[in-house]
């Protein structure tokens, strides 16, 4: 089981809730919209083939209106090729040789009577309103009836005088029979968008959780922390704005479990690096003899020489802790052969020894001049503490196929093969004539190099003896994010060739 695993199974239930809460209020949120979207489409849809079918059934009765007038000018029978004897004559051929629409119906009335009709015409034949109504007038007319059966009826009315008889031809038109063949299909359409709704409901439960989850994961990560585990990381998967989030919460975690890292480590190392000197001082103070000047001067003497040297203990720990902070260094481009000069000419006041310079190595290195100065000098006190006086003490530079290689050597006893490794850790001081320090100083010399994205190592030199290496790329170090949160310290090198150290023996 993953940490996240486990801390969501820890999360509190109000932050459940709160998870929940969002992924409810979300998938809500999408139903109303699409529901009203949904509603929206149709009732347009509606609005608009309403519309469109009332101007269809007036364009079709006021069209059958004009056929009749244009045929009526004719004045001719078609069957006789005489002319009309009188309306009802008129009013019969043309009706029977005219078909209406599906749901229009024609009729002729002559002398309030109906003389001849379309099938369909039952509801109006006898409905003395609608007579009225559409044959009230001696002009072209049209409008809108409203039956008791057949609902809404859109009509046109043309009045034919013949022998001073006024007849009417009227076309009709079930305005409400078309419109109920459109809520068939509104019913249609609202089955199938009721089943995309519920589709689309669906499928937004499954997006809005997976698009939640890493929320989740982030809630539950944040309730794992604790203030001595911060262990808990979020799964990051894809490249959108939520797996950028989980990687920023990463690299924030990375961050924060380094910083408490460093302060453990410190913490750590303060305690036992502090204790002997504060052991030793409390030890002679109670057994000091206050009445005695000379065991008080010595007391003195010894807690001045100790409080000395946790000063420089908590000078070292304070340069350590601050290692892997980003202003440790301060590069800029720097002449390899200089630093190598420079330290070179400090170290000669650390021993009567033989100080030679094995080879300069003359390329610009993006770099921190005193940090690298204070690393080989650091070697260089070493040095001198494994060595007497007579012994040679070497420094030297030298280029790789991917940076640069800068040294201090001795020809004292060497560093046995089994301590090589160890001689760098913290607490941690070598044999073989290299004991005493503080124990850190190869610790802040390893800091030093890998802060340049380097590393530092020791091998024996040709001489005999020990030679301690601080490998370097010729690069600007800088810190990036390795994809998943972390950070790691890269260069950007370019090849030079390899020039072998010419050592003194």
């Amino acid at each position: 089981m993953t940490v996240v695993s486990r801390a969501r199974e820890a999360l509190s239930s109000r932050g459940a809730r709160v998870g929940s809460s969002l992924r409810y209020r979300i998938v809500a949120t999408i139903a109303v919209l699409s529901a009203l979207g949904f509603l929206a489409a149709g009732a347009a849809a509606l609005l608009v083939e309403r519309r469109a079918t009332e101007e269809r059934a007036r364009r079709v009765v006021a069209q059958e209106a004009a056929e009749l007038t244009e045929f009526a000018k004719s004045g001719v029978d078609p069957e006789t090729a005489e002319p009309f004897a009188d309306a009802d004559r008129l009013l019969t051929v043309f009706i029977a040789r005219n078909l209406p629409d599906e749901h229009g119906v024609f009729l002729g009335y002559v002398a309030e009577a109906v003389i001849v009709s379309t099938p369909g015409d039952g509801p109006l034949r006898t409905d003395a309103g609608f007579r009225v109504q559409s044959t009230g007038h001696d002009e072209p007319a049209g409008g809108t009836y409203q039956h008791s059966e057949a609902g809404e009826i859109r009509y046109a009315s043309v009045p034919i005088i013949s022998q001073g008889t006024v007849s009417h031809f009227v076309a009709a038109y079930y305005l409400d029979r078309e419109l109920a063949e459109l809520s068939d299909t509104i019913r249609s359409y609202a089955s199938a968008a009721l089943l995309a709704w519920a589709v689309l409901l669906g499928a937004a439960i499954l997006l809005v959780g997976r698009i939640t989850r890493p929320i989740e994961e982030l809630t539950a990560a944040s309730a794992a922390i604790s203030e001595t585990d911060v262990s808990a990381r979020l799964d990051v998967r894809g490249r959108d704005e939520v797996a950028t989030l989980a990687r920023q919460f990463n690299s924030m975690l990375d961050r924060l479990q380094e910083a408490l890292g460093s302060q453990r480590v410190m913490l750590d190392d303060a305690g036992h690096e502090l204790r002997t000197p504060v052991t030793i001082l409390k030890g002679h103070l109670e057994l000091m003899d206050a009445a005695d000047p000379e065991d008080v001067e010595q007391v003195r003497t010894l807690a001045l020489d100790e409080l000395d040297r946790m000063g420089v203990l908590v000078k070292d720990l304070i340069l350590l802790a601050k290692a892997r902070r980003p202003d440790f260094l301060r590069p800029r481009e720097a002449d390899v052969a200089a630093i190598v000069e420079d330290s070179l000419a400090k170290a000669r006041t650390l021993g009567d020894r033989d100080w030679v310079a094995d080879q300069v190595y003359s390329e610009r290195l993006t770099c921190d001049p005193q940090r690298l100065t204070q690393a080989l000098l650091q070697l260089a006190s070493n040095a001198v503490a494994a060595t007497t006086a007579g012994d040679t003490i070497g420094f030297g530079a030298a280029g790789t196929p991917s940076g640069v290689q800068l040294w201090v050597r001795d020809t004292g006893p060497g560093v046995p093969a089994s301590e090589r490794q160890a001689i760098f850790e913290r607490r941690r001081s070598g044999t073989g004539g290299r004991a005493g320090g503080t124990g850190l100083g190869l610790a802040i010399v390893s800091a030093i190099a890998e802060a340049h994205g380097g590393s530092a190592w020791v091998t024996d030199s040709a001489g005999g003896g020990a030679r301690f290496v601080l490998d370097l790329p010729l690069s600007d170090p800088e810190t990036e994010d390795d994809g998943g949160g972390r950070r790691r310290t890269s260069a950007r090198t370019r090849a030079l060739p390899v020039t072998e150290a010419k050592e003194d023996s």
